[in-house]
């Protein structure tokens, strides 16, 4: 078990090092600081306050899914970072050429990413799979993306905060049937 730990640590590190070394630019720095914000919780609690004042059903079970399963994924990300512990990559790995942005104190697992995938699976299941689902799961995957870029996660801890918001997201809604 230990060796497997070790590995997924080695391989965590080498591909932050990896995206660090070969992909910064000054674009991608801009670009990916503004996408990891559609991920905070200033941004969901906003998005989900925006669509429960607009008329229509669907967005009223958008609103109410959302919201429960924003709390369940929270609160999930909250328990684990606090009994993991995991420091972030910029803290660990000296080579790393980070960007300072605001973050809590672990990383693992990543809350951006975890609430992220809690509104694009939402969606896509208030709306059945519409159209619109797929533009906010890809905005998932780039919040995902730009916290392994940014520094202050590793692909594991964005991976479990991916699992958290769609396994949050699926049992509110089949709850909520």
């Amino acid at each position: 078990m230990i060796n497997l730990l070790e590995t997924l640590q080695q391989w965590d590190e080498n591909i932050v090092i990896y995206i660090n070394k070969n992909f910064k630019h000054k674009l991608l720095d801009y670009f990916f600081i503004a996408v990891t914000y559609l991920g905070s919780d200033v941004f969901a609690l906003g998005f989900v306050l925006a669509f429960s004042f607009l008329p229509g059903r669907n967005l009223d079970d958008f609103s109410i899914s959302a919201a429960i399963g924003l709390i369940l994924s929270s609160l999930t990300v909250g328990i684990l970072k606090n009994t993991i512990r995991r420091k972030r990559p910029f803290q660990t790995i000296i080579e790393l050429e980070s960007l300072k942005i605001g973050v809590d104190q672990y990383s693992f697992p990543s809350g951006h990413t975890s609430a992220a995938f809690c509104l694009a699976v939402t969606t896509a299941m208030v709306t059945s799979g519409h159209i619109s689902s797929a533009l906010y799961m890809a905005l998932a995957f780039l919040v995902a993306i730009s916290r392994v870029y940014l520094g202050v996660h590793y692909p594991t801890d964005v991976t479990a905060g991916a699992l958290i918001g769609s396994f949050s997201a699926a049992l509110v809604h089949i709850l909520r049937r």
